[in-house]
């Protein structure tokens, strides 16, 4: 029966999500959460408004994806805010490896090795894996974010989701507490950062958003982004997918 209910919310949803014509489809057995009804997503790494200051690869398409069973739980989530008055909004869900591996490269070639040290950008996440996300509160009438105290991605002890007073701690405290309940486990050192338990050991994948990016398995990293100096490559026109 299980099964048979993830695979009716994985082709509800994917039914329910508008069509972005350069944007690839979720893989097989995965979820579109712009197909869930009142979530919001703000998909930062598909523009420069994030801590690299430029898009970042993997993310030619703003787009959500997440495996089944951690869609069904964001879904429920959306429902207990929604019963709030408000909503569940999305930065970030599934990460091509190479977005990640683009992260890494940032911190190194800026001097910034310490993020890495300390916890605040992964070399391997869960994000790769479809089963962890950044997510933040809206008010479900005007859209405006609840004030948390630190924008998303500041990456600073200021993001630890108890260095916060008065309302911005009561919001991170309710973001918590919804997610928890429906079983994601919330990363202390960013109040926007939630897991849900992984059946098995789910393999890292590479799939782009965008139809114009390589495909997995054919990515590969640029010579030198790494070193500092390096200079990225002028952004190329987005190609709509085939038949898009």
């Amino acid at each position: 029966m299980r099964a048979l209910a993830i695979a009716w919310f994985v082709w509800s949803v994917a039914f329910a999500a508008e069509s972005d014509p350069y944007r690839n489809a979720p893989p097989d057995g995965w979820v579109d959460l712009a197909g869930i009804r009142g979530v919001v997503l703000d998909v930062r790494y598909h523009t420069s408004a994030n801590f690299t200051g430029a898009p970042i690869p993997g993310y030619g398409a703003a787009g959500a994806w997440l495996r089944a069973a951690p869609a069904q739980a964001i879904e429920r989530v959306q429902h207990r805010l929604a019963a709030q008055g408000k909503a569940l909004k999305v930065y970030d869900a599934y990460r091509p490896l190479r977005g990640t591996l683009a992260m890494v490269a940032w911190a190194e070639r800026t001097g910034n090795v310490a993020l890495l040290d300390d916890g605040y950008i992964a070399r391997r996440s869960g994000h790769n894996r479809g089963h962890t996300v950044d997510v933040s509160v809206v008010d479900a009438t005007t859209g405006v974010e609840l004030d948390m105290g630190t924008p998303w991605d500041t990456l600073t002890s200021a993001s630890h989701t108890r260095a916060a007073t008065g309302d911005a701690l009561a919001h991170r405290l309710l973001l918590k507490e919804v997610m928890e309940a429906e079983g994601w486990k919330a990363y202390w050192k960013e109040w926007w950062h939630f897991t849900f338990p992984a059946e098995g050991d789910p393999p890292a994948r590479d799939v782009p958003y965008g139809c114009s990016e390589p495909p997995e398995g054919e990515w590969t990293a640029p010579a030198g982004w790494a070193r500092p100096g390096w200079e990225r490559p002028p952004a190329s026109t987005p190609l709509p997918c085939a038949g898009g």
